[in-house]
């Protein structure tokens, strides 16, 4: 990796050379070339922690001296506004942005950042490294939106010690068998709700659901010609199942003010036998100084229903988020964007910092380091390639914020689960087209 750095590095400094009419011997004796200072806008909310990402800095630094990177961290709930801010703007106030792949189909019809597709083609030799189910993620009409950065999804856990008080020797693989175990669980007063959720009304909300469709067979809420059809399949009996495991007290009522790290803390806790979550949850129940099941937690595929996920036999749910370079960068700077690109998502850069994400990269996912620091990431493979992503559509979030708002109603029971499925799909198509 680092040899290709150089060449790029060198390619670079010639291109300096001849802009500035300086010598290539002078310009590598004297380091007073102009500063480049690449802005890069990235959440300090989950993912890559913001000390991880700053290590990548200094060492893209080291590399190219005379490149800065200058980082702005914001939450996560503040990231889509501040890139449409910068891409109303008549220069980008960044030059690389963190693109959700709910995001990417409105920045591709609006035009808010460029397709990668050559920067890819050209540059990213082995991208068949990079599994399907990512670039999906990031795919619009065969453009893509974002290169592949951060490979989150969803897995199945459960505790096996109390899986075993109720006399069950495994973790369910149909959701006909996840059914029985939570009834069994607390019908034997093992613990009080043995499923625990971040049902929120929030955008974790919205990924539960089209999870738990994923389980009953289909995680797509619109159909292929983009009408939505939560009234219907596999989407009204995620919603049905919601309810019912709400209104038979199989999973805790606290759940519906959770987020994902509540929820997490209450499996760690022992508070609940079952928690679908993301992979960060692997860490925090097998740390002693924040779990109390440390032993106990078992990694799973998810169960679906029988007869449907032959291919997969399991149903998850993408959150993947990718490196974007805005429309409005200058023509100057996108060279740079897509070397700082290249590299912070690069196998060499990624491998380096296993504790914290789960790699893009099947090479790394399956390299020996990753298997003795997570013994389960045949698991995460399975899961990896059985996930739903969200809609794809330029309206993204007002349709996430009517999802949220019905399929909330709809787990109280503050609305009859068929209405809520109704009025979600009427006011759906009561949007403006866009």
């Amino acid at each position: 990796m680092k040899s290709i750095l150089t060449k790029i590095a060198l390619g670079a400094v010639s291109v300096s050379m001849l802009m500035s009419g300086t010598s290539f011997a002078a310009t590598v004796k004297h380091v007073s070339a102009p500063t480049v200072v690449l802005k890069v806008l990235y959440m300090n909310q989950a993912g890559y922690s913001t000390a991880v990402l700053e290590k990548m800095g200094k060492q893209f630094e080291k590399e190219y001296p005379n490149v800065k990177i200058d980082f702005t961290f914001l939450p996560y709930t503040q990231m889509h506004s501040a890139i449409l801010t910068s891409a109303a703007a008549p220069q980008a106030q960044y030059d690389v942005v963190l693109s959700d792949l709910i995001w990417t189909a409105e920045f591709a019809q609006k035009g808010y950042t460029i397709p990668l597709n050559s920067y890819v083609s050209k540059y990213i030799k082995n991208a068949k490294g990079i599994p399907q189910s990512i670039w999906n993620g990031f795919n619009i009409n065969g453009k893509f939106m974002a290169m592949p950065f951060l490979a989150n999804f969803q897995n199945f856990y459960y505790n096996k010690k109390m899986l075993k008080e109720a006399g069950f020797s495994s973790g369910p693989k149909t959701m006909t068998q996840w059914l029985a175990q939570m009834k069994a669980l607390k019908a034997k007063h093992i613990v009080q709700y043995p499923y625990e959720d971040s049902w929120l009304q929030a955008e974790g909300l919205v990924c539960d659901y089209v999870r738990t469709a994923g389980e009953f067979g289909n995680g797509n809420l619109f159909n292929s010609k983009g009408q939505p059809i939560m009234n219907q399949g596999a989407a009204l009996k995620a919603l049905q199942w919601m309810h019912m495991l709400y209104a038979d007290g199989l999973v805790n009522p606290n759940s519906l003010t959770a987020d994902e790290p509540t929820a997490a803390n209450a499996f760690a806790s022992g508070q609940a036998a079952f928690n679908t979550n993301w992979t960060f949850v692997t860490g925090i129940m097998n740390d002693p100084s924040s779990s109390k099941i440390v032993g106990q937690g078992v990694v799973s595929a998810f169960p679906v229903a029988p007869g449907t996920n032959k291919g997969t036999n399991s149903a998850s749910i993408s959150g993947f988020q990718g490196l974007a370079i805005p429309a409005n960068t200058p023509s100057n700077m996108r060279t740079w964007a897509w070397k700082w690109i290249q590299f912070a998502t690069s196998p060499v850069v990624q491998a380096e910092h296993l504790h914290s994400q789960w790699p893009v990269w099947s090479s790394v996912a399956n390299s020996k380091a990753e298997k003795q620091l997570n013994p389960t990431y045949k698991v995460y493979e399975v899961n990896l390639n059985a996930v739903y992503n969200r809609p794809k559509v330029a309206n993204y979030l007002t349709v996430s914020s009517i999802i949220q708002q019905y399929v909330h109603e709809a787990i109280a029971g503050t609305i009859p689960v068929k209405t809520a499925a109704n009025d979600m799909v009427q006011q759906i198509n009561a949007l403006p087209k866009s």
